[in-house]
């Protein structure tokens, strides 16, 4: 079997299809991605035990723990926010931390972010405390089986790219600290993943209040979140709000991701509160 027929099958006959959300992220990540991380992608957005680890992550987080998305979606989400950001780096000049130590290509950074950022969350399965971890030790496998069918040979990259996933995976929580461009890439946009709608599912359980309220509540208030090329650095990242709830979200959330980023220098952050002029956090 050719190499991406074989990267692009289900792993399993009983496979089945995704959700609209997760169908409609699909295409687009498949759409706007091209050359080895487009295969990588081919074949992750459909491997049905990803998706298991990643739907049974989703239910404890929401379900056991009260938190928001952790799942199918948020991983989605999250890495086409990834690449989004590489991207517009590598387009305003900004070399990657492969390419600037000569040990890789921006191709190949751009596989680094998608492995470890689609696989960052599957260990909240096992619970919230060091999920990071617990998620390096669900994910390695999945790692090592794709880099193998991307780079076969013994390709000296596979080592390379295997411990960045890992330095991606660990270094999300802003916990661990982290020194590439392509971690710092997948840190800052999984605090992007905070657009109204989000919280949905947990809002829906009826409860008492208990911590992480104000987290999934302030993520309703936000209404859009735009990543887009900025006006003095490469890339601006805007979050529209319905109300003032929704600062939480970018104070608490998004700018303590950014500030623990490597790429900060690089970023611009504000946040637009109904009609109001926006509020810079950085610029």
């Amino acid at each position: 079997m050719e190499r991406e027929a074989l990267i692009t099958s289900p792993n399993y006959p009983d496979w089945k299809e995704p959700s609209p959300k997760e169908a409609s992220l699909n295409n687009v990540l498949l759409a706007r991605t091209e050359g080895p991380v487009h295969t990588l992608l081919a074949g992750l957005l459909v491997d049905r035990e990803i998706n298991l680890y990643h739907s049974y992550a989703n239910a404890v987080s929401v379900r056991r723990l009260g938190y928001n998305d952790h799942g199918p979606v948020h991983a989605r989400i999250t890495t086409y926010n990834a690449l989004k950001i590489l991207r517009l780096l590598h387009e305003h000049g900004v070399p990657t931390s492969l390419e600037a130590e000569e040990v890789g290509s921006y191709e190949d950074s751009q596989v680094a972010v998608a492995l470890g950022c689609f696989l960052h969350d599957i260990g909240m399965g096992v619970g919230r405390q060091a999920h990071e971890w617990h998620s390096i030790t669900l994910a390695d496998g999945f790692i090592g089986r794709y880099l193998e069918l991307l780079y076969p040979g013994g390709d000296p990259r596979r080592v390379v790219l295997r411990t960045m996933a890992h330095e991606i995976i660990v270094g999300h929580m802003a916990v661990t600290r982290i020194h590439s461009v392509e971690a710092g890439t997948v840190l800052v946009a999984d605090g992007t993943d905070m657009s109204k709608g989000r919280s949905r599912i947990p809002q829906l359980i009826d409860r008492d209040p208990v911590v992480g309220d104000m987290h999934r509540f302030s993520a309703d208030a936000v209404t859009r979140v735009e990543i887009a090329p900025g006006e003095r650095k490469p890339v601006r990242i805007t979050v529209a709000m319905l109300n003032v709830t929704g600062l939480f979200q970018v104070e608490e959330v998004l700018m303590t991701k950014v500030k623990a980023s490597p790429v900060l220098p690089h970023l611009e952050v504000c946040a637009v509160v109904g009609e109001e002029p926006p509020r810079f956090y950085l610029r």
